[in-house]
């Protein structure tokens, strides 16, 4: 893992965010981008200088968020950590993800919530966003992780080739913080399948990692989102993976499913997009 990207509203979600990614850098080395966006519908980056100009209280924001980012930093990371401040004027989500892109990020680490956050609302749009259009994992938390969070993940999908896919993606993470990965198929009524038939479908998908902790779980529950987190409350997860499709005609866990353990839970939720 080489890139880290965090978006920064100086909200107290993404100063949770920051200490999540702070804690997997201190694991792989990798370096943080933190970006700030000051939210506009201009499209700062194609926009002459000169056009700029004529927009002194945008020009003003950043240059406040600029001074103040820093600090934020300091408040969480060691002098000498590889965190990189960038403060950027735009739709934050169009700026988000074309910062991870333009980079390479291999993990785009971001706060539930976001300023303005209201009780009671489901999570914010520019998450929403982030979630459906990232190339990357998106790890998603209310609350920092720390060491022992990342000691036990679940991982929730439809054993298949695609799902194996995204199954690679979180290996390096994995490796990093010794955990054991929890693999897990919830069978309901509507897509029952037979345990001996899950598990075997388990045990072939785990086959080639045996470097890893590995164990296989079949849970019945009539509704996915409540087995997941039945599942995590009772074995004391807090890191959750689900596998999101694009443009899948099969049964998976869909990004709405990652949207409401987001909301439900107070676990890290790490989306993992892929296409069939």
């Amino acid at each position: 893992m080489k890139t880290i990207v965090v978006p920064f509203d100086f909200s107290g979600y993404s100063l949770e965010a920051l200490k999540t990614a702070q804690k997997i850098s201190s694991k792989t080395g990798a370096r943080i981008i933190c970006v700030t966006v000051i939210p506009s519908e201009i499209d700062w980056d194609l926009l002459p200088e000169e056009a700029q100009q004529k927009h002194p209280e945008l020009i003003e924001e950043k240059e406040e968020a600029m001074d103040i980012l820093p600090n934020y930093i300091r408040m969480v990371a060691p002098a000498k950590a590889p965190i990189e401040p960038v403060v950027k004027i735009g739709v934050p989500y169009e700026q988000i993800l074309r910062i991870a892109e333009h980079n390479k990020a291999d993990l785009l680490v971001v706060g539930a919530y976001g300023k303005g956050y209201e009780e009671g609302k489901f999570v914010g749009s520019n998450l929403q966003r982030v979630l459906r259009n990232a190339t990357c994992p998106v790890l998603a938390v209310k609350k920092a992780l720390d060491g022992n969070s990342f000691r036990k993940l679940a991982f929730a999908t439809v054993f298949d080739q695609a799902g194996k896919k995204a199954f690679e993606k979180i290996l390096p993470l994995a490796k990093a913080f010794k955990t054991s990965i929890h693999l897990l198929y919830i069978n309901t009524p509507e897509h029952f399948t037979n345990s001996s038939e899950s598990d075997a479908m388990m045990a072939e998908f785990a086959k080639g990692h045996e470097q890893f902790v590995i164990h296989r779980h079949v849970y019945n529950h009539s509704d996915p989102d409540h087995g997941i987190l039945e599942f995590c409350h009772a074995n004391g997860i807090n890191l959750v993976s689900l596998v999101s499709r694009v443009k899948s005609a099969s049964s998976s866990y869909l990004v709405g499913t990652t949207e409401t353990l987001i909301f439900k839970s107070d676990f890290g939720v790490l989306s993992l997009r892929v296409h069939d």
